[in-house]
């Protein structure tokens, strides 16, 4: 089992105020919006405490199986927990107009980059161990609720703060997913 806490993330403004023309169905941002987004960026950026906890289990070793996206010839899988920490939506909560009407939005979007930058790190990191096994992984997939329970009995997602609540990983922003590690075609000599 590995744990990583704290990890930094660079937000990408530019994904985030993509995201942000999306949610308000609009083509161009009005250039107040824009520097909301910018200013909410920088300021939201403070409140991200990133944490991951996964292991990485061979084919037959465990019960639970979520077979959606399986790759045919798959020898192991990563199963990770991933979370922002609550500090973002308690910031939120204590001033839900800091940056105008769309400052929910900003917020949401701004979780959103940041999970996925996650995701691209701990998949760098399996990455790194299943080429060591001449292996690569699949992209990531995300876990559907009902096998949370099943997840967290084999990851200890306690270790980085996250509980599950009737259904729910806790903080708010948290995902739990895996990664399948498929050999590769051709032999390292």
């Amino acid at each position: 089992m590995r744990k990583i806490k704290n990890f930094k993330v660079n937000l990408r403004v530019r994904e985030i105020s993509r995201v942000i023309k999306k949610l308000v169905n609009a083509s161009e941002m009005p250039s107040e919006l824009e520097e909301a987004v910018q200013r909410g960026c920088h300021f939201y950026s403070k409140f991200l405490s990133l944490s991951v906890v996964y292991g990485t289990f061979a084919k037959d070793s465990l019960d639970f199986i979520y077979d959606k996206d399986i790759p045919s010839k798959w020898v192991a899988r990563s199963v990770y927990f991933l979370t922002i920490g609550p500090k973002l939506s308690q910031e939120f909560k204590n001033n839900e107009a800091a940056f105008g009407e769309h400052t929910g939005k900003i917020v949401s979007a701004v979780a959103v980059d940041a999970l996925e930058q996650g995701k691209n790190f701990i998949q760098r990191l399996i990455a790194g161990e299943a080429d060591g096994e001449n292996c690569e992984v699949s992209r990531s997939v995300e876990i559907p609720p009902e096998l949370y329970e099943e997840a967290v009995k084999i990851v200890p997602a306690d270790k980085i703060d996250i509980v599950l609540n009737e259904g729910k990983l806790s903080p708010q922003y948290s995902v739990c997913g895996l990664f399948y590690w498929i050999p590769n075609k051709s032999r390292k000599k």
